[in-house]
């Protein structure tokens, strides 16, 4: 059994250096802090902990929690927003051997170990171990992670606490609950970036801009959650009957709303002011294979240069993956076969994404860089007319594409590249100069 202690999760491209796990030793055991974690949470070498995992969990439920990605290696990180310490039982199979434990306190940013399942769990009641929930992170390509969580009840939040610079509207603000309501600003999330995803029937909500947002769940017994997100992260929403207002700040004292989402019955039921989905987003920021003008001709679309911007490739003969890199400023989509159809996934700046080759393929693997669309018509956001009436507004029409070129492997060998390809050795050698520094 080993144990991974937690630390910040790092912006650098070189934060997937292999962990080296720390055997548990007595000397560990002994550390007042580690003592002291151990003996508020569940861990691997507890006589509760076996092969079918614990058998006298508790149900709990947790608040204020979003994830993101490490950039350059992909690994899970959790944000913890909440009031309480969670923590993190991660294994790499369904079976419980060889299980990591990772703490995560309230109001740290912290690197899961590269597993396909992580268990939370929040402190121990009466010495028994307390499930909030799992995470399901086994997607190829570094997909959407599914969070199956418990979310808080009505009542279990201080809601004189969670946003006391007033940046958002939630509860017990004096415009909140209000018989006349308040006066709402609306803004094109599409222009924030924002958008939601639906993986086995999990949602989340994710900020792809620049500035934060916030996510006020409601539901038919009252205020049940609120949770801030940075650039880069995603809210997980917990499953139920209930109604979420996804916010930019406050615009001149009035909530300034992105849009809404309502659950019911395990539905997404429609909304005046819709959330767009990760389609949607994609196909407004690049060119997609559902993209209105991906037949329009190579010669429209603008082309960039690839090694100006920083977008490099890496494989090695025979490889069962393709590594892209992106140290530039933008973020660039690769368009590519996935398992069932065409996919596409964005590549962060200063980020790298692995994509899977089948090494005996006889026919060609493409793999399509492109960068953001140029001259893209931002939406009208939705509008309240004299009479009260809501306008839902439009979504904004995509610009003109733009392309870096392709990579084509064939039996295991580029065979065509439009792209620089990035040595090996060097980028080995670059993580080394990584970990000398002090």
């Amino acid at each position: 059994m080993t144990v991974t202690h937690a630390r910040p999760a790092s912006d650098d491209d070189t934060s997937n250096l292999p962990r080296m796990p720390l055997a548990l030793t007595h000397r560990e055991i002994d550390d007042p802090v580690d003592h002291g974690v151990r003996e508020r949470f569940l861990t691997a070498d507890d006589p509760e902990w076996t092969n079918d995992g614990a058998a006298d969990w508790l149900s709990g439920h947790v608040s204020g929690l979003t994830y993101s990605r490490t950039p350059g290696s992909g690994h899970l990180v959790l944000h913890n927003r909440g009031a309480r310490d969670l923590a993190v039982l991660s294994t790499k199979t369904r079976d419980t051997e060889d299980a990591e434990f990772t703490h995560v306190p309230a109001g740290g940013d912290v690197d899961l170990p590269d597993a396909d399942f992580h268990i939370v769990q929040s402190e121990r009641i009466g010495h028994r171990p307390v499930l909030v929930g799992q995470i399901v992170d086994d997607a190829p390509d570094h997909g959407e992670p599914r969070f199956l969580l418990d979310g808080p009840c009505a009542g279990e939040i201080d809601w004189t606490t969670v946003d006391p610079d007033d940046r958002f509207w939630t509860p017990g603000d004096v415009d909140f609950g209000t018989e006349s309501g308040p006066s709402f600003v609306f803004v094109d999330p599409l222009s924030r970036g924002v958008h939601h995803t639906v993986v086995d029937g999990e949602v989340a909500i994710h900020n792809r801009g620049d500035e934060e947002i916030a996510v006020l769940t409601v539901g038919a017994d009252g205020p049940l959650d609120f949770v801030v997100a940075g650039p880069g992260e995603s809210v997980p929403i917990a499953p139920g009957d209930s109604v979420c207002y996804v916010q930019a700040r406050r615009t001149d004292s009035c909530p300034t709303l992105l849009g809404v989402m309502w659950f019911a019955s395990g539905r997404s039921m429609p909304s005046a002011v819709p959330i767009p989905s990760r389609r949607t987003y994609l196909d407004h920021n690049y060119l997609t294979p559902w993209s209105a003008d991906w037949d329009c001709g190579y010669p429209e679309q603008i082309h960039l240069d690839a090694e100006e911007a920083g977008v490099t490739y890496q494989y090695r003969a025979g490889a069962q993956t393709l590594t892209i890199r992106n140290t530039g400023d933008e973020p660039i989509a690769v368009l590519y076969n996935g398992t069932a159809d065409r996919a596409v996934a964005e590549v962060a700046p200063r980020g790298r994404m692995a994509f899977p080759v089948r090494a005996d393929a006889p026919t060609g693997q493409v793999f399509s860089i492109v960068g953001r669309r140029v001259d893209s018509v931002p939406g009208h956001a939705a509008t309240v007319d004299s009479s009260g009436s809501l306008d839902p507004g439009t979504i904004g029409t995509p610009g003109t594409a733009t392309n870096f070129g392709s990579v084509v492997i064939m039996l295991g060998t580029v065979v065509y590249s439009a792209v620089p390809k990035k040595n090996l050795y060097l980028a080995w050698s670059d993580r080394r100069r990584w970990r000398r520094r002090p």
